[in-house]
């Protein structure tokens, strides 16, 4: 993959963050005089701040300059697009391990499964049970369901992996549809995400599409919300 000056100034200005050359609530210094310490145009400072931006490292104001935020534990889902478990992770530099629960071909499936992934009768589909780590720690427990005809085999080790990056070998993915339930752990998913019963947590129902609109993948995803927060841009109508 190309990285591009903007993206290594970025990292360069996270790695100063991190080490506390700058500290937090810090003003960071002006374009001009970003672009003068690593010898490149303004434009490129400013994209190199809007991605940091996005990643809610920094924060700007247009009349005052831009700063530090405050870092945060919990792994941001949607800051940076339709991204998977694994994708979301490593961006925090977390290290990620999927333990499969359960991996296995059906062909019957609740009515609302049907009609998510635009099922045939008995048409074959992977129900994919997963737990998934970060730096250790149980973070979501993962109930997924593809279509057979998309992944004709999927092994064990491959349903390890991120699957969104397993499709794309063949398929590209477009935008997901996704829903969020507040809800509280039971005996069960407490016991699977390390928390104590009744902790909070997210629900997520996911559909992902195709670029062209046809349903890939469904996922019924239990999140905890000590250490998972998802973020949305919501625009107002005029």
């Amino acid at each position: 993959m190309v990285e591009y000056l903007y993206q290594k100034i970025a990292m360069a200005i996270q790695q100063d963050i991190q080490s506390e050359v700058y500290g937090v609530h810090q003003k960071l210094p002006s374009e001009n005089d970003l672009a003068q310490q690593f010898q490149t145009t303004r434009l490129t400072i400013r994209k190199a701040i809007d991605q940091l931006e996005k990643q809610h490292v920094v924060v700007r104001d247009r009349n005052r300059g831009t700063y530090v935020l405050a870092a945060h534990d919990k792994i941001s889902s949607g800051a940076d697009g339709l991204l998977g478990f694994t994708e979301a992770a490593k961006k925090f530099q977390l290290d990620v391990k999927t333990k499969i629960l359960d991996l296995k071909l059906i062909t019957t499936y609740p009515q609302h499964i049907k009609q998510k992934l635009d099922l045939v009768d008995q048409e074959p589909i992977w129900q994919i049970t997963r737990l998934r780590f970060a730096d250790q720690e149980p973070m979501t427990h993962e109930q997924i369901y593809i279509k057979q005809k998309i992944l004709p085999e999927l092994t064990k080790t491959e349903a390890e992996g991120s699957l969104y990056q397993l499709i794309e070998q063949s398929l590209v993915i477009g935008y997901a549809d996704q829903e969020l339930e507040a809800v509280l752990l039971d005996q069960e998913f407490s016991q699977l995400l390390a928390a104590k019963v009744g902790s909070p947590a997210f629900l997520a129902h996911t559909t992902a599409y195709s670029v062209n609109g046809y349903p890939i993948l469904y996922d019924d995803s239990h999140y905890r919300a000590d250490k998972y927060t998802f973020h949305n841009i919501l625009y107002r109508k005029h």
